[in-house]
């Protein structure tokens, strides 16, 4: 990766967005929108976002951002393990239980923890939470909250290796196989009957599997999803996301508008794993695709990363970028950027240590 092309990792507009209880959900173009409250979907990213900007800056208010964020999944966690996920202003909560999908980043984020600080007071507290959410993870019906748990788990089980860590990993990703069998047809290697949001978080997490359990078929399924998703999103030279204004339904034409960062974000991701667990460099190269589609190498030529304000905007629209910077754009423009920087950084250190890639079979 070509850093000086890029701009500076920058935090300004995820401390704006962050008070004492956890990050803002929404802005008015970029002053934080205090009447959206919060919710565990985006504080589990921002979690894995502080960590990540700790690990690069070195500057340990990043580290106090991610105790914030922590603090508050302790407290949106309720007494069975689960999540509630919006919360008001006013620290009240506003739903009984919480959607899977908060469920499954609430893990993610907890295991990803658990292997940045193992020995921190930090990841101690991460994994009594985790343990108490696990007995939750077999009951999740839906291939996005798979994902994101199988992330977590893939983690935690890094980190300390259980066998009973690897079954659960297992009993999700056999949704994976068995889906994609299910549904595919000659134009359509897709787990599902529509493309939605988050699409290439379903590969994502199919890859850490197949890191844990080093099952081929994993890797192999994976490779034909997000083979799929780049002759989609990739066919013009640019990135071009499906539009959240209908989606893509199998049969029918994708919708063309409005292309969401978190979209772009997820696919960077799982390019980056296939590139880890790999090292085949076509993987980075498309990722490195993607990611551009925040500086303005999108169907409209315009960048959603705002470098005035630090943020990201919330989406591209027909007649332009939203001009709102909330939580999740933010996010998820924080956490491509730090993958990259993650992934340059292990090449530079390799080559100065003169140590060769992998050579892929």
């Amino acid at each position: 990766m070509r850093n000086h092309f890029y701009p500076e990792l920058d935090t300004r507009h995820l401390r704006r967005l962050t008070d004492t209880t956890g990050i803002i959900q929404h802005a008015i173009h970029a002053v934080p929108n205090f009447q959206t409250g919060y919710t565990t979907d985006d504080n589990a990213r921002a979690l894995i976002a502080a960590l990540q900007a700790y690990q690069h800056l070195r500057d340990e208010s990043c580290l106090q951002l991610a105790e914030t964020y922590l603090s508050f999944l302790h407290y949106a966690q309720r007494p069975d393990g689960k999540w509630h996920n919006f919360v008001a202003y006013t620290r009240a909560f506003l739903d009984e239980e919480g959607s899977e999908d908060s469920f499954g980043r609430a893990v993610w984020a907890l295991g990803y923890l658990i292997a940045c600080l193992p020995d921190h007071y930090l990841g101690s507290s991460a994994r009594e939470m985790l343990e108490r959410a696990l007995p939750w993870v077999p009951t999740l019906r839906y291939p996005r909250p798979m994902a994101f748990s199988l992330l977590g788990l893939g983690y935690y089980h890094l980190t300390f290796p259980q066998d009973r860590l690897v079954r659960l990993i297992r009993d999700l990703a056999a949704w994976f196989p068995a889906a994609l069998e299910r549904e595919r047809e000659e134009a359509w290697h897709w787990f599902e009957p529509e493309l939605t949001y988050a699409n290439a978080i379903l590969p994502a997490g199919l890859l850490m599997a197949y890191r844990v359990t080093d099952h081929r078929p994993y890797w192999e399924v994976a490779r034909q999803a997000l083979a799929f998703l780049t002759e989609l999103h990739l066919a013009n030279g640019h990135l071009k996301l499906v539009g959240n204004k209908g989606w893509y339904q199998k049969h029918r034409s994708p919708a063309s508008f409005d292309e969401q960062p978190e979209d772009a974000g997820c696919l960077v991701l799982a390019y980056i794993l296939a590139y880890l667990f790999s090292r085949e460099t076509e993987y980075l190269r498309l990722a490195e695709k993607a990611f551009r589609w925040f500086l303005g190498e999108n169907e409209l030529g315009l960048p959603l990363y705002d470098e005035a304000s630090a943020g990201c905007f919330d989406g591209l629209t027909p007649e332009g970028v939203n001009p709102n910077r909330g939580a999740e754009s933010l996010l998820a423009y924080l956490l491509s950027r730090m993958a990259l920087e993650t992934v340059n950084l292990m090449l530079s250190r390799e080559r100065e240590a003169a140590i060769p890639l992998a050579v892929p079979s």
